[in-house]
């Protein structure tokens, strides 16, 4: 399952930390499977930040599209603007240009609906006050672990 392998990294996440002497352990974050289909989340919870990941695909086979971090001044980019079209860089854009998605007929009419029906999201919640580091660790171990489509800098 998609959820059981976040975790996984999760914990591997808190072995490396705890080596490197400034340990990231459960009582730093919390995860969310969305699941799939999903709505979008209705806010960033106060006091923390944010690793959010979409996947598409089965339980079974799946692949990451987009792993992304947002810290509390950057909440709409983790509520909605990967649903749409008007921000610089977005899912929905990535998801438009792609020919693969073209093929099952998604276009910027229909992106929307198509990924909170067919993509599974999942969050991962850290506590603000463990600061910028953590979040970027957890971000970058993630991208390292499931090397998602659209990061085509990895």
């Amino acid at each position: 399952m998609i959820i059981d392998n976040v975790k996984t990294i999760m914990e591997k996440v808190e072995k490396i930390t705890l080596d490197l002497g400034d340990a990231i352990t459960k009582d730093d974050y919390y995860i969310e499977d969305m699941g799939c289909p999903h709505k979008q989340p209705p806010r960033l919870p106060k006091g923390y930040s944010a690793v959010y990941m979409f996947a598409y695909g089965s339980e079974t086979e799946f692949e990451f599209l987009k792993i992304g971090k947002a810290n509390a001044k950057s909440t709409a980019r983790f509520i909605s603007q990967h649903y749409g079209l008007n921000a610089t860089s977005t899912l929905a854009k990535s998801i438009c240009s792609d020919k693969e998605f073209q093929e099952l007929g998604i276009i910027s009419d229909n992106v929307k609906n198509w990924m909170l029906n067919n993509l599974h999201r999942i969050n991962i919640y850290i506590k603000e006050e463990r600061g910028k580091a953590v979040t970027e660790v957890i971000e970058t171990i993630m991208h390292y672990a499931f090397r998602p489509r659209y990061e085509g800098n990895i």
